[in-house]
């Protein structure tokens, strides 16, 4: 069975759906009701915005792709550095996921109280902050293999790709990948550590945490403080 957090998180999907401005169709519920799309919702972003994959590729074959990337990256790491290593990944990062739903589900119920330029704003943002987050992440590497391990529907065009990275001598490490079926093709939007461990309901506790308390700037600043961070570490 599904766990609570992982219901969570796709009941969040359907409630915050983009419209067809970031690369889908107006959500419906499984009532058949049409979602509501708050104001701002179209706002540009071309910076993140999901690039067209083949729209025919499995969910599996798009994340067996990923992983050959991220195995390239950790077998150079070190003569790639950080930069090199984000350089590569972009591209990457940014065709398989889809960053700007991603973005507003970590916001929660904050995201109707945004402006149309906060909105882009934080999706820029945030963008940048899970790219850095990656090329500091994957920073080496020691013999460890991906291993798929299946693919779970969840509701209709959403499915959770079951993988893990092999490590010798330690335990498998799962990750598996919430994708939803978009325009553009199927799209990460969400990742669960050791099977349950949503990082976007982490990071939706934090993101309200600072609205509530400090507001929209604060949080901004607190993104580009930890991009900061990843960038002048030295690795």
């Amino acid at each position: 069975m599904l766990n609570r957090t992982f219901m969570r998180t796709a009941a969040l999907f359907v409630s915050f759906m983009l419209p067809t401005g970031v690369g889908m169709s107006v959500a419906k519920a499984q009532t058949g009701a049409q979602t509501q799309v708050p104001p701002g919702a179209n706002a540009p972003s071309p910076t993140v915005e999901p690039r067209p994959l083949r729209e025919t590729a499995k969910p599996e074959v798009l994340i067996a792709e990923f992983y050959s990337t991220l195995l390239t990256v950790m077998r150079d790491a070190k003569a790639l550095k950080y930069a090199g290593r984000r350089d590569i990944l972009r591209k990457k990062l940014f065709d398989v996921y889809h960053l700007p739903v991603m973005a507003r589900i970590a916001v929660g119920a904050h995201w109707r109280k945004l402006t149309p330029a906060q909105q882009t704003q934080f999706v820029a943002h945030f963008s940048r902050l899970t790219l850095a987050n990656y090329a500091s992440r994957f920073s080496g590497w020691s013999g460890e293999k991906f291993e798929m391990r299946g693919v779970q529907p969840v509701r209709d065009k959403t499915v959770l790709v079951k993988t893990a990275i092999i490590r010798p001598n330690d335990e498998p490490v799962e990750i598996n990948y919430l994708m939803r079926k978009f325009r553009a093709g199927w799209k990460v939007i969400d990742v669960f550590l050791k099977a349950s461990y949503s990082e976007l309901a982490t990071k939706r506790s934090e993101y309200s945490s600072v609205l509530r308390r400090r507001g929209f700037d604060a949080l901004i600043s607190e993104l580009d403080a930890k991009v900061a961070e990843y960038t002048n570490t030295p690795n």
